[in-house]
């Protein structure tokens, strides 16, 4: 099943309009204010593009689940130039660094395509239209698109990415203070000490080999700044000539995260950690998750998979199965299901009890199980079906059971 555009002409190649904005430019513009805050986004799209990348895309036909073309795009090569797990990296990444969110664009072939830019017009009663569509390669779509033709993910909450950014604004110059204090706290401070002896330099005058003339007081003083102090001082490395009768003395020592009170990248990796935790509450991801805590980490586990994958899982579910099916066709059991619970993995011998219970209630055939366990599933038709072990009854349809010893003799003696 396609999208219903897809006798429309293929792009052409033409370049890119000059307002568009690269990944890379995005990252030569704004790296020394947003290296930080980048990192901590980018550590939470690839945790959530990870889980993503082990959902499976389950296609249904007449609600029984299939294996075909649907299928293997969502679940192995959604273009030649992605697999699965790059292509759905992307679309969280545009999801949340672009305001307007993710366009996937299906091919002629049926292969679904990110863009990497595009403009959108909203209307309260009629389609949004999507123009200036520029996909990877630089390659701009002619004409515009209906939002019935292409798939349109965004965050439940589009401001996300703005709220961080309006927060950054403060920590990015606190960590840009704090670095300027760890620089001046652990750099080289001296004070040169001239005295009146050689002060008497500066009534020698010499001449250098451009012709100019200098006294000999500032050609030694530039000497041993410009060449001698060299092999000691790096760019943060400071000395400051005094004359001899002048004295500097510090007004206030500046705070450290140490007894000594000297500055150490705890300060500068603590204030980091506030940001990942920012960003972590935001997308609503348990901050243990992001900074890679093993304490609880079923507990955490649990909580990632429950509220921010299947939250997404649930939005991108939505939008493929009204776009590419459609309401006739779900209703009839025609659609996509994205199985978060295929993140979870489990032991064959810790799962032995729950398997064997989940199957002689019905509730998972064998190969349901395989597919927990992470193995193949087995093409015979007994693997496929569910099976009821025990003698499980309504309460409204119960019958008695075998007569005991006692009363089938009981029995007999009335007969006779």
């Amino acid at each position: 099943m396609k999208l219903p555009f897809l006798n429309n002409v293929l792009a052409k190649r033409e370049p890119s309009p000059s307002s568009s904005i690269t990944l890379k430019d995005f990252t030569m513009v704004y790296e020394n204010d947003a290296k930080y805050k980048n990192y901590a986004l980018q550590i939470a799209i690839n945790k959530l593009a990870d889980a993503l990348a082990l959902c499976e895309f389950q296609t249904f036909e007449n609600k029984k689940p299939v294996q075909k073309d649907n299928w293997y795009l969502f679940n192995i090569e959604p273009n030649k130039n992605q697999n699965q797990s790059e292509f759905w990296s992307k679309v969280i990444y545009k999801m949340v660094y672009d305001d307007n969110g993710a366009l996937v664009i299906q091919s002629k072939e049926g292969e679904f395509v990110v863009a990497d830019d595009y403009d959108i017009s909203e209307f309260a009663f009629y389609e949004n239209i999507y123009s200036n569509i520029v996909l990877p390669g630089d390659f701009r779509l002619p004409g515009t698109r209906k939002e019935s033709d292409v798939f349109h993910f965004k965050l439940h909450n589009s401001e996300v990415k703005k709220v961080i950014d309006s927060v950054y604004d403060d920590y990015g110059k606190l960590i840009a203070g704090t670095i300027r204090n760890y620089n001046r706290g652990n750099a080289i401070k001296m004070k040169l000490n001239i005295g009146a002896i050689f002060q008497q330099f500066k009534n020698n005058i010499v001449t250098k080999e451009d012709g100019t003339k200098v006294t000999e007081y500032d050609q030694v003083m530039d000497d041993m700044f410009d060449n001698r102090f060299k092999g000691i001082f790096t760019d943060q490395d400071s000395v400051t000539p005094m004359e001899e009768g002048l004295n500097l003395d510090p007004i206030s020592a500046t705070p450290g995260n140490t007894k000594s009170g000297s500055v150490t990248t705890r300060d500068i990796s603590n204030t980091f950690e506030d940001i990942r935790d920012m960003v972590a509450d935001a997308f609503g991801i348990p901050r243990g998750i992001l900074k890679g805590d093993t304490a609880d980490n079923e507990g955490m586990h649990k909580l990632f998979v429950n509220y921010p994958v299947r939250s997404l899982a649930d939005n991108l579910q939505s939008e493929i199965n009204r776009k590419l099916y459609g309401k006739n066709e779900v209703l009839k059991g025609n659609k996509l299901k994205i199985q978060t619970n295929m993140i979870n993995t489990h032991d064959p011998v810790e799962f032995a009890n729950a398997g064997e219970a989940l199957l002689r209630v019905g509730a998972y055939s064998p190969n349901d199980i395989l597919r927990k366990l992470g193995e193949e599933t087995i093409d015979e038709d007994w693997a496929k079906v569910h099976y009821v072990t025990k003698n499980y009854e309504r309460t409204d349809n119960l019958k008695g059971g075998d007569e005991t010893n006692e009363e089938k003799s009981n029995s007999k003696s009335n007969q006779n």
